[in-house]
């Protein structure tokens, strides 16, 4: 991996854990292809419902670089003890280290994780498994060594599966539920305590979805809550709630509140900080969906163009990437010389449960601005895509950066990813990503730390 910044001068500080990272959401299952090595000092060990002990350590870079995670078996591959013929397999598939391929980060938050596993069985060592496993890492930031704990498992019915008749009465479950990176998130409140919390909206037979359920898990105390949720708009409920119920990610905002986004229309904030709180906040974005895709059943793919992200204690900044017309308004351009013209846009909106909230724009980064800074040279002069706000900076934003062989011929393939104080408008790092074109819209800020 290339990094392309103003080299450290001899006065550095020793090299620490940086004060933020960016979490690649999948194990790292090619670690003799990866110079990134994982850091001890994030080693933690658990035990999976089945028995199998594992590690889990973390290897660390500075964004805008993406850090890994990889997974360690303990006591040989799972399926040790069986015919040699199936124990040499399983070393050809792992490759020396079981990663077991099926691990995946679903929320992040601090210096939390909330990690899916399937579990291997002996001989069943299948990813297709229908078991499923949680974790919550917990790095210690420095204070205490990483823990790493199976959570108990969700048995409450989802709101979807129950009958029309008793849509609010829930019923036992035999499997526990899925927890799904769109719809969970893992958040430590102001005096330490770790919450994961799995929000449900629906809509009702009349059309109306003014009730959402949350279910939340206080490992502290080892059992799942559940609680119904009265959807209100911010401006007090003169305004209609939206068509869609669907819920594309989760965003944990200081230590209180949570934000369900719906990258098309707008996001849904709890403050999970007060436990008594029964209300759900609904919160429009500061840009209309495009009108192309207010028909029904068509919901565009936008966490290319925007996101949304935590900016401080008590606030959200949202981040669009939009194509302009060749004369500076907004839309796209049939000028060829403008052809991937576009701006940069951020707003911040202040967080609070009571009374009408607003969104502030903060500035415009234009294209020709970022193009004419002296460190930008020969990159592509294409629109960047997965804007990430920075979990120590808010006006620092991270993209990946990559010509698209659909609009390019003979593309260049090559994914850079840039880190970019918008309010200075300043280029401040460069990492040569890969030369695939292949590159994660999904990574997770986090504070994990040693």
């Amino acid at each position: 991996m290339e990094t392309l910044t103003t080299p450290g001068k001899p006065s550095d500080p020793p090299a620490a854990s940086p004060r933020w990272v960016l979490l690649e959401p999948y194990v790292n299952n090619k670690v003799s292809d990866d110079p990134s090595v994982p850091n001890a000092k994030t080693t933690a060990a658990s035990c999976t419902s089945t028995g199998k002990l594992f590690t889990l350590s973390f290897a660390l870079a500075a964004p805008p670089a993406t850090s890994t995670y990889c997974c360690e078996w303990m006591g040989g591959w799972p399926g040790d003890g069986d015919d040699a013929g199936e124990v040499e397999r399983r070393r050809q598939i792992y490759n020396g280290r079981d990663h077991s391929k099926n691990l995946h980060i679903i929320a992040a938050h601090d210096d939390c994780v909330l990690i899916h596993l399937n579990p291997p069985e002996g001989r069943f060592c299948s990813r297709y498994d229908n078991r499923r496993d949680y974790f919550l890492y917990e790095s210690g930031a420095g204070r205490t060594p990483p823990w790493l704990s199976l959570l108990p498992g969700c048995y409450f019915s989802k709101l979807f599966h129950r009958d029309d008749g008793n849509r609010h009465v829930p019923s036992r479950i035999d499997e526990p539920r899925s927890l799904n990176e769109s719809n969970t998130a893992v958040v430590r409140l102001v005096g330490g305590e770790v919450l994961v919390a799995q929000l449900e909206v629906i809509r009702e037979d009349h059309g109306l979805h003014n009730t959402a359920e949350l279910c939340v898990l206080r490992p502290g105390r080892g059992e799942w809550k559940l609680k119904q949720l009265h959807i209100v708009h911010t401006d007090g409920g003169s305004k209609q709630l939206p068509d869609s119920q669907d819920i594309d990610a989760t965003v944990a905002v200081g230590v209180r509140f949570v934000c369900w986004v719906d990258n098309n229309s707008g996001f849904y904030l709890h403050d999970m900080g007060d436990e008594t709180s029964s209300k759900l906040v609904y919160i429009p974005l500061p840009i209309p969906m495009p009108e192309e895709h207010h028909r029904k059943g068509d919901r565009a793919y936008v966490p290319y163009g925007h996101n949304l992200g935590a900016a401080g204690l008590y606030a959200v900044r949202f981040v669009s990437v939009a194509p302009r017309c060749c004369c500076g308004g907004h839309g796209k351009t049939s000028c060829d010389r403008s052809r991937f013209a576009f701006n940069v846009t951020t707003w911040t909106l202040r967080l609070k449960v009571e009374g009408p909230m607003t969104w502030v724009k903060d500035g415009v980064l234009d294209c020709d601005e970022l193009w004419q800074l002296p460190n930008y040279g020969c990159l592509p002069r294409v629109p960047p895509k997965c804007p990430i706000v920075s979990a120590d900076n808010p006006n620092i934003i991270c993209f990946a950066l990559c010509e698209d062989h659909h609009l390019i011929d003979n593309a260049d393939e090559t994914v850079w990813l840039l880190e970019i104080d918008t309010r200075r408008k300043v280029l401040l790092s460069v990492v040569r990503h890969g030369t695939g074109g292949y590159y994660s819209d999904s990574r997770l800020p986090a504070k994990i730390s040693w």
